[in-house]
């Protein structure tokens, strides 16, 4: 489908343009929306039908380009940096920095050790978008088997194939729901914190 094109927001929020539910014609995105109820209403105006394999596509990357453009393509405010002298891997880890404090990590001056700090905690991926559409405190779980049983829900399922397409934001945050949770009882002291998401791995 052909993008549309829209005038920049207020100060300091993405344009609207950015966002990928300003990409579709005939859609006026609400970019204080939920991002289930926007993408909702999306998937409705497309005739998606919920449950195919297109609706769980289409999900996926609506929920790896928001989560691209919330965390990873806006300057993070940090004083004295130039956002234009940062090279990409700063951006990325200053992107990844930003989901550790989110979800209350104190974060690493490391890629690596970001991503394993996010792995060792549950969050709901959208949870992490919605902190920034919606200003929503992100929930932070605690039973592993309590988000397991949530994120394997047909509705809250992703196509991991889209998922693992560059630059691979939303593939780090997957969490491994097959198997044993003992070895994250074990990790769990840390008080890290915890990132996957509201998404699981799609059966293929």
């Amino acid at each position: 489908m052909s993008g549309q094109s829209a005038d920049e927001g207020d100060e300091g929020a993405p344009p609207p343009s950015q966002s990928h539910f300003a990409k579709f014609e005939h859609f006026t995105p609400n970019e204080a929306a939920s991002f289930d109820d926007e993408f909702a209403r999306l998937a409705s105006s497309q005739q998606w039908v919920p449950g195919s394999q297109e609706y769980t596509r289409q999900r996926t990357i609506a929920i790896k380009e928001e989560l691209e453009l919330h965390y990873f393509s806006q300057p993070q405010q940090l004083d004295d940096i130039d956002e234009e002298e940062l090279s990409e891997e700063e951006k990325n880890l200053q992107g990844y920095q930003a989901l550790c404090r989110e979800v209350g990590i104190d974060p690493s001056d490391s890629i690596p050790e970001c991503k394993r700090y996010l792995k060792n905690t549950l969050v709901n991926i959208v949870d992490l978008i919605d902190a920034r559409r919606t200003g929503k405190r992100v929930k932070v779980w605690d039973n592993f088997e309590e988000f397991r049983a949530y994120t394997l829900l047909d509705k809250n399922r992703i196509d991991l194939h889209e998922a693992k397409r560059p630059p691979g934001y939303l593939a780090s945050l997957l969490q491994r729901l097959s198997g044993s949770p003992s070895r994250r009882k074990r990790n769990r002291g840390r008080k890290l914190g915890v990132a996957s998401g509201r998404v699981a791995k799609h059966k293929g």
